[in-house]
């Protein structure tokens, strides 16, 4: 988990015990602290590391400066010392069974990246208002990930040694880390990737569609969808489409974008 100082303390607070609140409760919790966080941040996770330092290892990862999430995530996988990382965002709340059910299927299954879906709140985990449902084989995540990230990344348990060594980690995609790295994973392994069916954790998502909009939003695209195609992870049309697509939500209202966010990218 990277954390920096926009987020808000209940939220962290939130998110961080439902990860400890797992049926199958992780063996070391690896928390980055991305640039100085300020007092109320940091009383969250002083006191979070007082109450459950004796249950699991936890290890606090402090950057001076900010680096923004992938540089973050990278020195986070650094001190992972178990062969599988999950992932998780400091605003966001964890089901219990999330790691249970990742841990189960990894023990039966050669993937090396497994995702669920996700459902969506505004102010409380256990009513959603949304869901984002992606493809759970192989073949529909490949045929997805052309337009659209194919997975939800605070749902994500990957193996660490296959994305740190053979994947060299996350790259400095502002904004698409994510996509970025699984769109490599499925250039090198094809089946390397998969889904659960099951809702592992619940998302926040107030003020999502301001996030992802206005200018910066629409520059941010054009350079990963740019990169995605240089890097031959994308086709021509793909980045055309997408490009076009994006540029055009992105300089739209935050009521149009809303609008096609509900009708078209998520299920009630």
């Amino acid at each position: 988990m990277s954390v920096y100082y926009r987020e808000k303390a209940d939220n962290l607070q939130e998110s961080l015990e439902s990860m400890i609140e797992q049926t199958c409760v992780p063996k070391q919790f690896v928390i980055i602290r991305d640039g100085e966080l300020g007092s109320d941040l940091d009383e969250v996770l002083n006191n979070f590391l007082n109450r459950y330092g004796n249950l699991i290892k936890i290890s606090l990862v402090r950057l001076n400066h900010r680096v923004n999430l992938g540089r973050a995530l990278n020195a986070g996988l650094r001190v992972c010392k178990y062969e599988l990382v999950a992932r998780m965002d400091s605003d966001d709340h964890a089901l219990p069974r999330r790691i249970e059910l990742q841990v189960d299927f990894f023990s039966h299954n050669s993937v090396k990246v497994l995702g669920g879906n996700i459902q969506e709140f505004t102010t409380f985990w256990n009513k959603p208002v949304s869901y984002r449902k992606i493809p759970v084989s192989p073949q529909g995540i490949r045929q997805f990930s052309r337009t659209r990230n194919p997975l939800n990344h605070m749902t994500v348990m990957f193996k660490k040694d296959f994305i740190l060594n053979v994947m060299g980690g996350y790259r400095d995609v502002l904004g698409f880390e994510d996509y970025d790295l699984w769109l490599r994973v499925l250039k090198d392994e094809s089946e390397a990737i998969y889904n659960l069916p099951q809702v592992l954790v619940a998302a926040r998502t107030a003020e999502l569609q301001n996030r992802r909009g206005g200018t910066s939003y629409v520059k941010q695209n054009a350079l990963a969808r740019w990169v995605f195609y240089r890097d031959r992870l994308i086709s021509l049309k793909d980045f055309l489409v997408t490009l076009s697509v994006g540029t055009l939500v992105g300089l739209s209202s935050s009521r149009f974008r809303e609008y096609i966010y509900k009708l078209v990218l998520r299920k009630k």
